[in-house]
């Protein structure tokens, strides 16, 4: 049995009108989801199915990683975000979509 780990993928990704993200009619979003996946190829496949889940297609993947805490020390929001979103995963396993910056929000 493979155990879990978390991994971080930092992306951008297109929003469509009737994704649940899509709170400013916005096309596309820059956001790291956060998941619980076996290895990086286990963790690609639950990101695209959490992207098609919420309406939204990969434009590009900045960064795939496997989580920890010595990447993510420092006092950013970015950073707090994210090691709050891992706590949540490893409690419940649900899959944590953080640092969200959308197409309307940046203009």
């Amino acid at each position: 049995m493979e155990v879990s780990s978390i991994w971080i993928i930092d992306h951008k990704a297109t929003l469509n009108e009737f994704s649940p993200m899509n709170l400013d009619s916005s096309t596309w979003i820059l956001g790291v989801c956060v998941l619980s996946a076996t290895n990086k190829e286990n963790a690609s496949e639950r990101f695209h199915e959490f992207l098609k889940s919420e309406n939204m297609e990969l434009l590009e993947i900045y960064e795939l990683q496997k989580y920890s805490i010595d990447n993510f020390k420092d006092d950013s929001r970015r950073s707090s975000q994210i090691n709050d979103a891992a706590h949540m995963v490893c409690e419940d396993g649900e899959t944590g979509y953080v640092y969200a910056r959308t197409s309307e929000a940046m203009t």
